[in-house]
This record gives C-alpha cells, structure tokens and sequence, in this order.
C-alpha cells in the first residue's frame, strides 16, 4: 500500500499538525508513506526526503492568518495548497487529506486509481457553523466566523471514498447532514502517557478546578465563569490556562474580579499545571474530540465536559457530562466533587485506568487496520463489479 497524506499545517507543531504527526509516524513505520505535504515541518523523525512542503513562506503565511479574522488569508493559503499537492501528486493506493485542504488533490487522486480519505476533526460544518452562531447571537457579539472555506469542506466530505471522525459527536452531526454512515471511519485520537502522568504532591492546596483551551465562545466559557460566580467559593480556586479571544475580551475584567480566579497564558508545560489540580472543567459548545479532555485524564484528573467535546469520557465514570450551556449541571457536578473526596479519588483512578486505553499507538494501530480493511472492501466491490 503506498499512502500520500496532506495537511495545510506545521506538520508537527500545535494542534491540528500534531495530530497528523501521530498519524503520519504510524503510516511511516507500516512502509506505507510515500509522500507528506505540509505548509512547514517541525519534527525529525519521518525523513526529510518523504515530506514536501512550504518552509519558511508556509509558516509566514500561518503567522499573517492568525492576525486576519476575516479567515481569508487561511482559505487562500488552503487552496494554494490544495493546488500545489494536487500537481504534485505520485501515485499512490490511498491519499488522506484535512477537510478544507484538499478537494483538487482528492479528485485528482480518484483519477489516479486511489482510495480518497478525508479527516474530518471537528463536528460536520453545517452543525458547527450552526452552533456557533448560535453562541455569538446569544451573547451579542459580532459575527467572527469566517465561513470562506465553508463550502469547499462540505464538498470535500461529499466526494471522499472515506471520512475519519475521531467521536460519536461528529458521527451524529454527519448523519445529521445525511452522509453515508459507510463512509465514516471513527478513530478517538490518543495521549502521550510519557508526558502526560500523575505527580503525586503531598503539599496542601484548596480546592482547585482547571480548564485549559483558548478562552472562547467557542469553549463555553462564559458558562463556567458564571457556574463559578454562582457557587460563590471563597476558599477555592479556578485556573483558567489559554489564550483569550476577542469575542469574550470585554468580559474578561468582570471575571477576574471573582474570588479565585487565576487566569494563566498559553503554556507548552500543561501537564504541570493540570498536575496541580483536582478536576479539568471543560464546557466547549463544539469540538471533534478536544485533546485536552485526553491529557486530563492521564493526570488522573476526573472530567466535566460536554457531549459536544467529543471526548471519551463516560458519564458518572470518569467525569460528568453535562448539556451544553447548563450553568446549573456545571455547578452541581463541581460541588458534587468538591464535596466528597472518595468521589473524587474513584473518579480520578478511572480516569488513569481510561486514558491508557487511547495512546498515540493505539491510534496509529487502529487507523492503519481501517486503511487496509478499507481498502479491501474497495477491492472487492470493484471486482464485484467487474464480473457483473
């Protein structure tokens, strides 16, 4: 099996690039990866020779998209991308690229005689531009959601042989949006246990609950701001770790002045904070499956999320899941855990126990068997329809 992956991203870095690093070291070590494109690459340990990609320019135009939030320098730069790979293109038995990134090189790979895959990370585009909407009218911000490669991503999943979906959440909003449910491919993403471990510190500290991600809209964090205003601790804190978003900096200065409330920068040593804490709090409105739900649990933190975070965290196990926006079930499953230690203590040996099921390996593992079982239905089907 020869396999060409693609992703508009530093190939290696910080979310989405360290995602497809996982992925892509588990092709390489099969023998299957023939050719990587990325905007830019940040790692050493799949040959320089196997990935292509932007250098310099694709960094800079990363860095210029970060300051647009009309998102218009990201849809050029996506389909600048889409447009090299797809002249560039080998041959090869299966391409996989990142919806939004690849419709001309998925077609061109279709001509070519492979098997096209889609990763699809976040929930179908019709149920995420649909939630965030919704959350921006909610809260009277002006619409910040660029919708330039909208269209593009929707076409994409349409016209790929396969789509990857790393949660039940994204499953239910693809068959929502009336995808083949043969078509989708369910993979959760994975941990690094190696980083990502409980330290056991016998230092006395208050109660302290943790969430970590951007500061967002996106995120529902205005919801646990105010579950936490309501609950009204005095002798318990609240660590907020991320970077805060334009459409929730006006509100920023209220929160700071609530009792315990400590807001921290973007960290790249998250596990040394999350090791300083009692419970991970993360109401995200949507998400595909948040790696940081992940790393919480292999600090052996229990969990309070959302269904929406497609994480695989099981209610009344390793956590709580509660509805999205509900202020009252945030602030009844934070005093639940704040109250009753042997809860906690349960829930956070699950947690461990739960997060070593979902290793970057067992990722590789799974989407790997999902490539060759795929690809031998499609086998079959054609010689099915060969003999007809």
């Amino acid at each position: 099996m020869k396999v060409v992956y693609s992703i508009c991203a530093r190939f290696g870095g910080s979310g989405i690039g360290y995602t497809a690093y996982h992925a892509a070291c588990g092709i390489y070590r099969t023998g299957m990866l023939i050719r990587l494109f990325a905007s830019s690459n940040a790692q050493k340990d799949i040959p320089a020779r196997l990935i292509w990609h932007w250098g310099v320019v694709g960094r800079g135009l990363k860095y210029l998209g970060a300051k647009d939030k009309t998102g218009l320098l990201y849809y050029i730069e996506s389909v600048l991308f889409d447009l090299w790979t797809a002249a560039c293109l080998p041959r090869c038995t299966l391409f996989h690229g990142w919806n939004g990134m690849c419709l001309h090189t998925l077609r061109r790979a279709r001509r070519l005689g492979a098997t096209t895959v889609v990763e699809r990370a976040s929930s179908h585009p019709h149920t995420q531009l649909r939630l965030l909407r919704e959350e921006y009218e909610r809260w009277n911000v002006p619409l910040q959601l660029p919708t330039w490669n909208y269209r593009r991503s929707v076409r994409e999943l349409e016209e790929a042989d396969y789509v990857t979906i790393p949660s039940s959440f994204v499953r239910d909003s693809m068959l929502e949006a009336n995808t083949s449910p043969e078509k989708l491919v369910e993979i959760p993403y994975g941990v690094d246990l190696s980083r990502f471990q409980p330290v056991h510190d016998n230092s006395t500290h208050p109660f302290r609950a943790v969430f970590a991600g951007q500061v967002s809209l996106r995120k529902g964090v205005p919801y646990l701001m105010e579950a936490w205003r309501q609950l009204g601790w005095k002798d318990s804190e609240l660590w907020v770790i991320g970077a805060i978003t334009s459409d929730v900096s006006h509100m920023t200065p209220m929160w700071r002045t609530l009792p315990g409330v400590r807001f921290i920068p973007h960290s790249r040593c998250l596990e040394t904070w999350l090791n300083q804490c009692d419970v991970f709090v993360f109401p995200t409105i949507e998400e595909g499956s948040a790696l940081v739900t992940y790393e919480a649990l292999a600090c052996g933190l229990p969990v309070i999320t959302t269904p929406h975070a497609g994480s695989v965290v099981r209610d009344e196990l390793e956590g709580f899941l509660v509805p999205i926006r509900d202020v009252d079930a945030l602030c009844d499953r934070m005093q639940r855990l704040r109250d009753d230690e042997t809860l906690r203590s349960a829930m956070s040996r699950a947690a461990l126990e739960r997060a070593r099921a979902f290793t970057w390996t067992t990722y590789q593992e799974r989407l790997v068997a999902a490539y060759r079982e795929k690809l031998s239905a499609r086998v079959l089907q054609y010689s099915g329809e060969s003999t007809r």
